[in-house]
């Protein structure tokens, strides 16, 4: 087996995208990834459903309405999946990688005193609508308490208003969490677990980026420090640093390592491979944003360049579903379901239509 084949399809395992490695619940899926990229909504349900065994969709959005996951910024600034009690943890544990946009918040009239009145009334509204409230409701209740969201330049439309509610979210103030039409409802965040001792100058810092380190390559593995550096946004140096602890880190919470594929990587993955090769290279069908493509600085196991330009033909940062098989991307799926294959796998086109439809009729599907 190629050493990049044998990358990609430890990655496919350790993503529990195969059986063996599969979760039982919607939670646990998460879980074992740390965290999943989610800024397009309606990839969430499938890019957990995909990493389970025999769970609904509606099994997915319950777990959003139990409150054990949530939808928020805890890292790069990019919208990711979490479990409830990892919120805070990872929120303040990374709070040090958001300075620059904190400056640009800051420049956007977005001060101290504001913030603080907006979270106020973003509590006030809470507490009269436990369930969640829209982003539009919480805008206009802000409005009503004299609150500009509004910024004054027509080309930054809407930034102001985004940067504030990713504010909150990063104050720990609120989340997004139950969905309704479509939408994940902004919730209170203040009741979640809190993680004490983690951020940035306090004691614990370290050894749980290290923690983070370890369920990163436990779920993703293998890696390297590139890759974690790109997953959550520290520098080169500060990944070098937490993965250098990860073994130890890992052993403290049940999730032993090794060297696998030149990276690092749950210490069963060898064994994993060689007895569920077959399973993880069948044909997988994966959402916008999936994991198994953007969770990595190098990719280059899974597609090429070609593949990318497939994936992201705008290079605007909005990627297509896709389709793997044998450890490699064969086809994406383009706007109104057109399956485009990666040269050299057209043969392929109808089982690739086959695995989408059969995403699309999961998602359709409402019973529990």
């Amino acid at each position: 087996m190629e050493a990049s084949t044998r990358v990609s399809l430890g990655r496919i395992i350790a993503q529990g995208l195969v059986p063996a490695t599969a979760a039982c619940s919607p939670l646990d899926a998460v879980e074992n990834l740390a965290a999943l990229q989610g800024q397009q909504a309606s990839a969430i349900p499938w890019a957990i459903g995909v990493r389970c065994t025999g769970v609904s969709r509606a099994r997915v959005e319950e777990s959003f309405a139990r409150g054990e996951l949530v939808r928020s910024w805890p890292m790069r600034g990019t919208v990711h999946v979490t479990s409830a009690r990892d919120h805070h943890w990872l929120r303040r544990l990374l709070r040090h990688r958001r300075a620059a946009w904190e400056r640009q918040a800051l420049s956007l009239g977005l001060d101290d005193a504001l913030v603080e009145r907006a979270a106020q009334v973003a509590c006030e509204l809470l507490e009269t609508s436990p369930l969640g409230v829209s982003r539009v409701e919480l805008v206009e209740a802000w409005g009503r308490n004299g609150i500009d969201t509004v910024t004054a330049s027509s080309a930054q439309e809407g930034l102001r208003r985004r940067h504030l509610i990713m504010r909150l979210h990063l104050d720990g103030v609120i989340t997004a969490g139950p969905v309704r039409a479509g939408e994940h409802l902004i919730v209170d965040a203040r009741s979640l677990p809190a993680a004490p001792g983690v951020a940035k100058g306090e004691p614990g810092h370290e050894e749980a980026l290290a923690v983070l380190a370890a369920r990163y390559a436990w779920g993703h593995g293998p890696i390297d420090e590139a890759d974690l550096a790109r997953w959550t946004g520290l520098t080169l140096t500060e990944a070098r640093r937490a993965l250098a602890g990860a073994r130890v880190a890992g052993e403290s919470v049940g999730l032993p390592l090794a060297e696998y594929g030149g990276g690092l990587a749950r210490a069963d993955l060898a064994d994993l491979v060689e007895d569920y090769r077959l399973e993880a290279e069948a044909m997988h069908a994966l959402p916008s944003f999936d994991e198994l493509h953007v969770g990595y600085r190098d990719r280059s196991c899974l597609t090429d360049e070609a593949g990318e330009a497939l994936i992201c033909p705008a290079k605007n940062g909005m990627f297509r579903p896709i389709v793997v098989e044998g450890g490699r991307v064969v086809a994406v799926r383009a706007p109104g379901r057109e399956i485009v294959m990666v040269k050299g796998y057209e043969s392929r086109q109808r089982p690739a239509a086959r695995a989408c439809d059969d995403w699309e009729k999961w998602l359709s599907e409402t019973q529990q």
